[in-house]
């Protein structure tokens, strides 16, 4: 058994600190990207296609990066388009078009794929 002074101990919980941190985060940000990579894959896979282009416009991009946190956001080129699939619209000359549920599946999916993936790795 080994014996530690005082002035050590601080020295040592310190470290096994900073490491734990260190791998928490870089677990996190593998997480992230895993989860959002496969979500935007998803959406390009399930999106409404009539020309193609709706489904090929989904990226993600960094909105929040520091040293402790990672944010992506999944966004499409054409934004308007979006609300208008998922939720549905109104016709020019009366009537109305039902909303095909395409993103909300995939944001579930994504979030329980996280917390799953996160769990397992740390």
């Amino acid at each position: 058994m080994t014996r530690i002074g005082l002035d050590e101990l601080g020295t040592i919980i310190a470290n096994e600190l900073e490491e734990y941190v260190n791998h928490t985060t870089d677990t996190m940000r593998e997480v992230v990207e895993e989860v959002t990579n496969d979500a935007v894959d998803t959406l390009k896979a399930t999106s409404p296609k009539k020309t193609g282009r709706y489904a090929r416009g989904w990226k993600s991009k960094e909105t929040i990066n520091t040293n402790t946190a990672l944010a992506k956001t999944i966004h499409n080129r054409r934004p308007g388009l979006t609300h208008l699939l998922e939720d549905g619209h109104a016709k020019q000359n009366g009537g109305r078009v039902e909303g095909r549920k395409h993103i909300a599946p995939v944001e579930k999916q994504a979030i329980q794929s996280f917390e799953e993936k996160l769990r397992k790795k740390l």
